[in-house]
C-alpha cells in the first residue's frame, strides 16, 4: 500500500513539473511576442499633441495632398500605417493618429465621436494644415463622418474603407469578446492562439477561409491579432468603439445626408461585418458619393488591394486636380 502511495506521489510531482514546464514555455512565447510588439511600436517616431481632450498621438509623414487616417478597432498609429501601405498609393502626405484610448492617446471623460472629430480639427490647426482627405476604416468611420459634417472647410473628401454602417433589424450582428479579454494581454493573446481561426470569421468569410492554406491563414491572423499586441495599450479605445463609436452609426441616428463633401465608399459585398447592405444604403443618401463595390475579400478586402489603391487614387486626383471646380461622384463607376 505504501509503495502504491509513493508511486502515485511520484506521478503527481512528475505531472506538476510537466505542467510548470508547459506553462513556462507558453509564458515565454507570450512575453517574447509582447516584447517584440512593444519594440515595433517604440520604433515609430510618433509625437504627442496636448489637446483639450488630452494627449493625441500622431505621425506626419510623406509629401503631397494630406490624408488623415482614422484607424479601425484594436488599432493605433501602427494599424494606420499598415492600412495606408495596403490600400493607398504612397505619393501623399499621411497624418496618422491614434484615436481616443489607443496607444499614447488619452481617453477623455464622456468621450464621443464628435469630440474625436474636434480633436482632429484641433490637431490640424496645431500643425498648420488647412485641408485633408480623411480615411475612415472600420470603427474609424464614425469619427471620420463626423469630421466631414462638422468641419467641411477642413475636409477635401471622405473615404470610407469597410466602414461601420447602419444595420437593419434582420442583420446578424457579430458579437465582440467580453471586455475582460481586451484588458488582459495574456487572456487576449491566449484567446487569439486558441480560437484565432474562429475569430477570423469576424473579418473573413468562411468561404474564403476554407480556400486558404495554413500559411495564408497564419499571415491573416498575424495581420489581425498579432498587430494589436499588446492589447492593454488599446483596451480603452476598443471598449469605446464597441460601446460608443460603432453603435452611433449602427443605430441609424447619424444623418448621412449632412455629408456634403465628395465621398468614396469602398466595401466588399461579402463583408461579415459591417454589412454591404448598409454601405449600399448610405450611398443612396449621401448627395455626392461613389460606391466602389468589391465582389469578395471580406472586411480586409483580401486580394483586391491594388484595385482599392487605384480607386482611391482616381478619387483623390479628380478632387485635388479639380479642387477649384465642382466634382460629382454620384453614380461613379471606378
Amino acid at each position: 500500500m505504501k509503495h502504491l502511495l509513493k508511486k502515485r506521489k511520484v506521478y503527481m510531482w512528475i505531472g506538476i513539473v510537466i505542467l510548470i514546464g508547459i506553462f513556462s514555455i507558453i509564458y515565454f512565447v507570450f512575453r517574447s511576442e509582447m516584447n517584440n510588439a512593444t519594440a515595433k511600436q517604440k520604433a515609430i517616431p510618433s509625437k504627442v499633441f496636448a489637446s483639450k481632450f488630452g494627449d493625441i498621438e500622431y505621425l506626419l509623414k510623406g509629401e503631397g495632398p494630406t490624408i488623415l487616417i482614422s484607424h479601425g478597432v484594436t488599432g493605433g498609429i501602427d494599424q494606420g500605417i499598415g492600412l495606408s501601405s495596403a490600400y493607398i498609393e504612397q505619393n501623399y502626405r499621411f497624418l496618422y493618429i491614434s484615436r481616443f484610448g489607443y496607444l499614447k492617446s488619452s481617453m477623455p471623460r464622456d468621450a464621443s465621436v464628435k469630440m474625436q472629430a474636434e480633436a482632429y480639427s484641433e490637431l490640424l490647426d496645431y500643425l498648420g494644415i488647412k485641408k485633408v482627405f480623411i480615411v475612415g476604416n472600420s470603427a474609424g468611420g464614425p469619427s471620420a463622418m463626423n469630421f466631414a459634417v462638422d468641419y467641411p472647410e477642413k475636409c477635401e473628401g471622405l473615404i470610407l474603407i469597410s466602414s461601420v454602417v447602419p444595420i437593419s433589424a434582420t442583420t446578424t450582428k457579430v458579437s465582440s469578446p467580453p471586455d475582460i479579454v481586451f484588458k488582459s494581454d495574456f487572456i487576449y493573446w491566449l484567446t487569439t492562439k486558441i480560437a484565432g481561426k474562429s475569430l477570423m470569421k469576424m473579418f473573413v468569410p468562411s468561404a474564403i477561409i476554407t480556400k486558404m492554406n495554413k500559411s495564408e491563414i497564419e499571415t491573416v491572423k498575424n495581420n489581425i491579432f498579432a498587430a494589436s499586441f499588446p492589447i492593454s495599450r488599446r483596451s480603452e479605445g476598443v471598449i469605446f468603439d464597441n460601446k460608443i463609436s460603432t453603435p452611433s452609426i449602427e443605430a441609424k441616428s447619424f444623418e448621412f445626408e449632412r455629408i456634403k463633401l465628395p465621398t468614396l465608399i469602398v466595401h466588399a459585398v461579402d463583408d461579415p461585418a459591417p454589412p454591404y447592405e448598409g454601405a449600399k444604403k448610405i450611398s443612396g443618401i449621401i448627395p455626392d458619393v461613389g460606391l466602389f463595390s468589391i465582389p469578395d475579400g471580406g472586411h480586409l478586402l483580401l486580394g483586391h488591394e491594388e484595385e482599392v489603391k487605384n480607386a482611391i487614387s482616381k478619387f483623390i486626383i479628380k478632387i485635388d486636380g479639380n479642387s477649384r471646380g465642382a466634382f460629382r461622384t454620384k453614380g461613379l463607376v471606378i
